[in-house]
């Protein structure tokens, strides 16, 4: 990618492609550029846990890369002082390159030049930092603990276990037909278990109340004829909500018991403190059982929400979907496919405070898939199968 000593770089005449640039770059390189195509802007430090071996090849690697256009790289001011890392993005060579693999006409590059300034000029730009960082941490986790490498590929799929997808905001919210608008999804494999969630990154400008009223998504569309539960019968993962403070989780908590949706969800605080980050303790459950009110690590998630299939979906939402059966009032039953009883179902029917309702334990048949089972990734979301990067 760079010139030696005493050599000159040359350059492709206008409108002729540069043969050589595209030769020389590597399985690594084309996934960095699908990753800053679909996340918009990632650090050096986030490469790195998501790529590289090491800082030091991150950033030799990825100097090259900018210095031939195929990413783009800035370092923002620090108002403090001090510099930040540098954010890269997409550079157009690297456009004209996933262009071409789709069969589609490279971008102008005033077009192309003011997507980045959009994208670095954007308010929203520190809460897109934050959800990629999450995900940065659950793959440095991933390479640390030994589980595997992500996006590392080996015979066309992930090695080990660990994160193995990794979809943005704008893919996956567009995969739903825009019913639910999640900051990411992502689908953790560990010791023969899949989990699918979409994370809700709070950054704790909103009030509770509205962050708790996210979670209607998840469960209905609101149409007019519809049975409550159309959204939650077609997910394929539970909801993680990752938010700042263990002062602010509790009473996030509170808003998220009211709602007594049949779709699972935990949250977890950023100053936990845990050196394992995301994938460590630091999640819990929302609950009335108290019993499941506690703190348990990342992978332990699908056991503590009664099991999950092979594709990450949770167990109790997997039971929605397949039944249909309504009860003598006209209400779905399948809503309490969650372990509630019947005596607890006319409470739910009659709004009575859900503090006041005990879930019960998970069948011991409805268990996770045992250790050992197959590394091959799950099917995907509603039959789709997940494009692996090149």
């Amino acid at each position: 990618m760079s010139s030696g000593a005493g050599r000159r770089r040359r350059r492709a005449a206008a409108g002729v492609p540069d043969g050589a640039l595209w030769a020389r770059l590597t399985p690594r390189d084309r996934t960095v550029l699908d990753l800053v195509a679909q996340h918009q802007v990632l650090t050096t430090e986030q490469l790195r846990a998501l790529v590289f071996p090491s800082i030091s090849r991150a950033q030799h690697r990825l100097l090259e890369l900018a210095e031939a256009g195929v990413v783009w790289r800035t370092q923002p001011y620090r108002a403090e002082g001090g510099s930040k890392p540098f954010h890269y993005l997409l550079g157009f060579r690297g456009a004209e390159l996933l262009a071409a693999q789709r069969g589609a006409a490279a971008p102008r590059p005033s077009v192309h030049a003011d997507r980045l300034r959009r994208i670095l000029e954007s308010p929203r730009l520190a809460h897109l930092l934050g959800v990629n960082q999450f995900f940065a941490d659950l793959a440095d986790y991933s390479r640390r603990a030994g589980l595997g490498t992500p996006f590392s590929l080996r015979d066309g799929r992930p090695e080990g276990e660990g994160l193995h997808t990794w979809r943005s905001e704008q893919w996956i919210t567009e995969f739903y037909q825009h019913t639910i608008t999640p900051d990411g999804y992502g689908c953790w494999y560990q010791d023969g278990v899949w989990l699918g969630f979409f994370l809700e990154h709070d950054t704790g400008t909103e009030p509770l109340r509205r962050v708790a009223d996210k979670l209607d998504r998840y469960t209905s569309s609101g149409q007019r004829y519809g049975d409550g539960l159309d959204v939650a019968r077609r997910l394929a993962g539970m909801v993680l909500i990752w938010t700042t403070s263990r002062r602010r989780e509790q009473g996030l908590r509170k808003a998220l018991l009211a709602k007594q949706s049949p779709v699972p969800v935990a949250t977890a605080s950023r100053d936990h403190g845990d050196p394992d980050g995301p994938a460590g303790e630091v999640w819990s459950v929302v609950t009335a059982d108290a019993q499941h009110d506690r703190w348990v690590r990342l992978g332990e998630l699908p056991e503590m929400i009664g099991g999950t299939t092979e594709t990450g979906t949770p167990r109790v939402l997997r039971n929605l979907a397949t039944r249909s059966d309504r009860g003598r009032h006209g209400r779905d039953e399948s809503a309490f496919g969650d372990g509630l009883t019947g005596e607890e179902r006319p409470a739910h029917w009659h709004r009575i405070d859900v503090a006041d309702l005990v879930l019960t334990a998970p069948d011991d048949d409805a268990t996770i898939t045992a250790r050992g089972a197959s590394h091959a990734a799950p099917a995907g979301l509603a039959r789709h199968r997940w494009p692996r990067p090149a």
